[in-house]
């Protein structure tokens, strides 16, 4: 599938940052050790990989790779949805490792973390993560690495706003879904209709974007 390639060249532009990409894995971990709430960890291991967004523009607009595009097999649609595939699978492998790791650590602290809450948090970062990227990449798209660069702080103010709550009003993910009542299918089914339109409007953004560009 041609998305999957273009997905896949986004990955090997990402060679130059393995090392920053490995720092952004395991930041988190010393996070959770502060403030002992796998939902705050999570968010806080989203928020970091949101602001790595920005690399696989850097590169490309380093080496002038926009040549390199309009030369491939490789429609518009195909380029800009891969550019999206390659940004979620990166938000999926964050959470895979805050969600093996952080519930370890937060064990060995004396702090017990149920299935349940592991699963919850993960979807809120995943809610978090998805709304950073769609409101990221677009405005990469139009600005450019260099101007877009604030763009790069989006993810600053969720996990900002997640600190607040989590320090003031003592939100916790047990007690955050056990308010939902009678009303917890309904909010699930909103969030999943909320990220589906988020997406598609985010690419088509994106997509309009591109082909504008000379």
């Amino acid at each position: 599938m041609k998305i999957w390639k273009a997905a896949k060249l986004d990955f090997n532009l990402l060679k130059y940052y393995y090392k920053s990409i490995c720092f952004t894995l395991l930041v988190p971990l010393a996070f959770i050790l502060l403030y002992r709430t796998l939902v705050v960890g999570i968010s806080f291991a989203m928020f970091m990989m949101a602001m790595t967004s920005i690399y696989t523009f850097s590169v490309a607009d380093k080496n002038d790779m926009q040549r390199l595009y309009s030369i491939l097999p490789i429609s518009v649609k195909e380029l800009v949805c891969g550019k999206y595939v390659h940004a979620f699978l990166m938000g999926g492998l964050a959470v895979l490792v805050s969600c093996v790791l952080q519930p370890v650590i937060l064990r060995r602290l004396g702090t017990a973390v149920s299935l349940g809450e592991i699963a919850a948090a993960a979807a809120a970062g995943m809610v978090l993560y998805i709304t950073y990227v769609c409101f990221q990449i677009p405005a990469y798209y139009k600005f450019g690495p260099i101007k877009g660069r604030v763009f790069m702080y989006v993810p600053v103010v969720g996990i900002l706003v997640t600190m607040f709550l989590a320090e003031k009003a003592k939100v916790d993910t047990a007690s955050l879904f056990g308010m939902l009542g009678d009303n917890r299918y309904l909010v699930p089914c909103l969030l999943i209709f909320y990220l589906i339109a988020a997406v598609f409007i985010s690419i088509g953004i994106s997509i309009r974007v591109l082909k504008r560009k000379p």
